[in-house]
């Protein structure tokens, strides 16, 4: 026969229960905080247990009430553990993530930066080739022209040497 309860589980999960006196010589002790263990309970025998030592259906169900609390209490602190425990490897992971970001993209701009100083350096000899080739010798056929210009330069200074001296010592 399964046991029914005679009150809203809502409202006893939030309001306090008034009158449960219990004697704490006959409270049995906390189990270990480290480990839940299941123990599969018969309801009905429970019930028969709980008529049989005494308590009225008042008392049983304050007594049902507080245990629903304490393992509320329980299945709350495990999922926090739970949680935080989730937490820290997810952070964890996150900063090896991170790391691993930061030297994969330390590694891709040492190796762009290698690759313009490589084109850099590639179009600096280009150029530098270009400025050799544009800067030799003059040509033969340059040279012929230039006697020309030579000897317009040397009449023209000529010319006015003797205009100066003409005009300064009357000649």
């Amino acid at each position: 026969m399964p046991m029914i309860l005679g009150f809203r589980e809502a409202d006893t999960m939030t309001e306090p229960v008034e009158g449960l006196q219990i004697d704490p010589d006959k409270v049995p002790p906390a189990p270990p905080t480290e480990a839940h263990p299941s123990i599969p309970v018969d309801m009905p025998l429970a019930v028969q247990q709980l008529r049989a030592a005494g308590f009225s259906e008042d008392q049983q169900a304050a007594l049902t009430t507080a245990l629903l609390r304490v393992l509320a209490l329980w299945t709350q602190q495990a999922t926090r553990g739970d949680l935080q425990t989730e937490l820290h490897a997810g952070e964890q992971r996150l900063a090896q993530q991170l790391h691993t970001l930061r030297e994969e993209i330390g590694c891709e701009v040492a190796r762009h930066a290698d690759a313009l100083r490589e084109e850099m350096r590639g179009e600096f000899t280009r150029y530098a080739d270009l400025i050799h080739i544009t800067r030799t010798e003059p040509s033969p056929r340059t040279n012929v022209f230039q006697w020309p210009i030579l000897v317009l330069l040397a009449l023209t200074c000529a010319g006015v040497l003797l205009l100066v001296a003409h005009s300064v010592l009357g000649w």
